[in-house]
């Protein structure tokens, strides 16, 4: 991992660890600080572990900060900002806000069909199309560990896939999902997915049946990290929030659910989900479901949803749209995927100042892990080469979300991003290729910066 750092760090020159200002490092740290402040004053401990989980690795450090990636995207006078294939109206589109390659994964629709979507929308939001490619691609290198060339090779296949579905979409062609039979890491995944579905997986790992009953396995499912970060622990809810929960599923299954089918059995707090939304707080819970039997139990997650990336400078729909971040990213969500019945339980509920998404929580959902990118581009010609095909099937996929979504303006993102491309795709490829690359290395230098620094101490001295 290392010499793959150091690798891209060296595509930056004068701005990789050695070479960068001062100025560069406390942009930084005020940019953690500033996406961390609510969680710092409420729960230290777990922003703390959210930090060193962090500086695990460059991939890590970029799923930890996405807003620091459209600051440094959008600020004023940054080269990053400036495209040849934008204009105001593509910069209004929907996009997923962070679409690197683990938020990326399967779901079951309502007739029993497994599909691979986009599974985070925490970011979502209006802003230019480019810089959800932009991030997807970077993402890719260096989830790879890319060296230079197959660097480039990916972030183009993902811009050569991102133009080619932008182009059947401007000629009225059908999107279709990503279903069995696409790409063979995709075919696994979905196969793996549908099984442990079906058995309940997840359901009978949180709370299996013991004496016909099912009880919550309270304790770590994973041992503690090395590094002192909670990988996967069930904690009791306590009182107040078990409260909460109960309260934010009576408000949630109106439309979806009658009141007994609901009826909340067992709920715990779950800790150890996700980087960027490390310490925010999720609950597990355990539904009646259609009859009092343990077999048709339903187990849904509450995780507490806020604002999106904010982009400075970008024109916003007003916020009346969405009345709660929760609302919102359920919205998005159904917007942005290739079916909106991806998930039948997916909904929200506001409890006091908290903002809950609701979702299903069984093994039917699973991500991609950039583990098995890796292993890809370590392989032989063959597994590079399916490396590149899934980079374009993702670039594909981010351009049926953004070009099948409404923007800001009302209209499909199509037929703004359509215009920009025509005639012009292989320096769309140049420039989505050059300025990706950039990217991945910077994030591989900030991360190369404080891999060894106690992250929290500075964030807690930042003004």
């Amino acid at each position: 991992m290392r010499s793959a750092a150091v690798g891209l760090v060296g595509l930056l020159g004068v701005v990789g660890c050695a070479g960068q200002p001062a100025s560069r490092e406390q942009a930084v740290v005020d940019a953690i600080a500033n996406d961390n402040y609510v969680w710092t004053e409420r729960e230290p401990a777990l922003v703390a572990m959210k930090l060193r989980k962090m500086q695990r690795g460059p991939y890590e450090w970029m799923r930890g900060t996405a807003s620091l990636y459209w600051r440094d995207l959008t600020e004023p006078g940054s080269p990053r900002a400036a495209t040849a294939f934008g204009d105001p109206r593509s910069s209004r589109v929907l996009v997923v806000g962070d679409p690197h390659p683990e938020n990326v994964g399967t779901f079951r629709a309502a007739d029993g069909t497994m599909f691979v979507d986009w599974n985070d929308f925490d970011a979502t939001g209006y802003g230019p199309y480019t810089g959800d490619l932009r991030r997807l691609a970077a993402g890719l290198v260096i989830a790879a560990h890319a060296d230079a060339a197959l660097g480039d090779e990916l972030a183009r296949a993902v811009a050569t896939g991102y133009a080619t579905q932008i182009a059947a979409l401007a000629g009225d062609s059908s999107p279709a999902a990503l279903v069995e039979g696409v790409h063979s890491l995709l075919d696994s995944e979905l196969r793996k997915a549908r099984t442990r579905g079906d058995a309940h997986r997840n359901l009978d790992e949180f709370a299996p049946v013991v004496d016909g009953k099912r009880v919550v396995a309270f304790g770590d499912l994973e041992p503690t990290a090395p590094d002192g970060v909670i990988e996967d622990r069930i904690e009791p809810a306590g009182a107040e929030a078990a409260a909460f929960v109960d309260r934010a599923i009576a408000s949630w299954r109106v439309g979806r659910l009658d009141a007994a089918a609901a009826t909340v059995k067992l709920r715990a707090r779950r800790i150890g989900s996700g980087v960027s939304s490390y310490a925010v707080r999720r609950y597990d819970a355990v539904l009646e479901g259609a009859s009092p039997a343990v077999e048709d139990d339903l187990l849904v997650e509450l995780k507490e949803t806020r604002d999106g990336v904010i982009v400075p400078g970008i024109a916003q729909r007003e916020a009346s749209e969405w009345d709660t971040p929760a609302i919102r990213s359920v919205d998005t969500q159904r917007r942005l995927q290739a079916r909106d019945d991806g998930d039948v339980l997916l909904g929200a509920a506001q409890i006091g100042g908290l903002s809950f998404k609701v979702r299903d929580r069984e093994a039917y959902q699973r991500g991609l892990s950039h583990e098995d990118l890796a292993a890809l581009a370590a392989g032989d010609a063959t597994h590079r080469e399916e490396l590149r095909a899934l980079a374009a099937l993702l670039g594909g996929a981010l351009a049926r979300a953004h070009g099948e979504a409404l923007t800001a303006d009302g209209v499909r993102g199509v037929t703004v991003i359509a215009p920009l491309l025509a005639s012009r795709e292989v320096a769309f490829a140049d420039e989505v290729a050059t300025v990706s690359v950039e990217a991945a290395a910077q994030i591989t230098a900030d991360h190369a910066r404080f891999v060894d620094r106690d992250l929290f101490a500075l964030i807690a001295g930042a003004p």
